[in-house]
């Protein structure tokens, strides 16, 4: 009930009502009292109203920064990854650029030496046109990993993790990393593919600096892809000698990292919860012996 009633209009009614009968004095007493309480139940409404709006600006401010916070995390991790791929890519470049160049000076020598007819051009053809078939390959997947994708696709889960290791080749060679994979060939899923390839890329760096920071020899690293009661599961685990028990319950928090300070932002795992949580799956690590493993369940799986 809205009541507006001008203070005159009160201070009048009260005057004229001492000349009033008995009857008309208690209906303007009446009116008097509503108005009053009216007065106080709109006052209590608008501090609770103030209140209210207080809390929810601040929680929309706290949710706006939040966005803010992901958005410029996601970036700097994607930035991250650009200048690892970009290192990556002239690595990888390197040895197939060494081979041609190789190949036409010794083509010079072997004209001189008359040793040149069709059946060696061929055989220099295929082999140049393998070595940058390999080039246009690398290059092609280090382009797809590197341009901003909101498309979601069905695809199999084995083609990320191959993509992954075509990415990563040159720093699993240089590092001595070795891979051993059981993966269901069978298995697809609904999500967007890059994500999942820098999901599998931050879970593998993760686990070199933890080699390297202890200076573990022997580096293995176990990746299972397999499903269970409707559920794709992902398991990736190390013997590179698991995560302090004092961080472990916050490991996927931005910032948290168990490297030395200098050597880790802790971003990359906090992006790869992220990534998991935005495709509707739960990921979670825990100790194991000689080292860490980390479980990511997804929900809606598709085979």
């Amino acid at each position: 009930m809205n009541v507006d009633i001008d203070t005159n209009l009160i201070d009048n009614l009260i005057a004229n009502s001492r000349d009033s009968n008995l009857e008309l004095r208690y209906e303007i007493n009446q009116l008097i009292e509503l108005y009053t309480t009216q007065q106080k139940e709109n006052a209590k409404l608008l501090k609770e109203n103030t209140f209210f709006k207080k809390k929810f600006d601040k929680r929309k401010n706290k949710n706006s920064d939040n966005e803010n916070k992901d958005k410029i995390i996601e970036q700097q991790s994607r930035l991250a990854a650009m200048g690892e791929m970009i290192d990556s890519v002239a690595h990888q470049w390197k040895q197939p650029l060494n081979a041609i160049s190789m190949m036409v000076e010794l083509l010079k020598d072997d004209y001189l030496d008359g040793e040149v007819n069709e059946y060696y051009i061929d055989e220099l053809d295929a082999t140049v046109r393998m070595q940058i078939e390999h080039m246009v390959t690398t290059l092609s997947e280090f382009r797809n990993f590197l341009r901003p994708s909101t498309k979601n696709d069905t695809f199999h889960m084995s083609s990320v993790l191959d993509t992954t290791q075509i990415l990563m080749k040159d720093e699993l060679i240089s590092q001595n990393i070795h891979i051993e994979q059981y993966i269901d060939e069978n298995i697809k899923i609904f999500g967007n593919k890059n994500e999942y390839k820098h999901l599998f890329i931050n879970l593998i760096n993760n686990s070199i600096d933890a080699f390297n920071e202890r200076k573990i020899k022997v580096r293995n690293i176990k990746i299972d892809i397999y499903r269970k009661e409707n559920k794709t599961y992902i398991d990736v685990s190390d013997n590179a000698g698991g995560i302090p028990e004092h961080i472990i319950d916050d490991i996927f928090k931005a910032n948290i990292t168990s490297k030395a300070i200098g050597k880790g932002t802790g971003i990359g795992l906090y992006m790869s919860s992220k990534i998991v949580t935005k495709n509707n799956g739960k990921i979670s690590v825990q100790n194991i012996k000689d080292g860490a493993k980390f479980t990511i369940v997804l929900q809606d799986a598709i085979i």
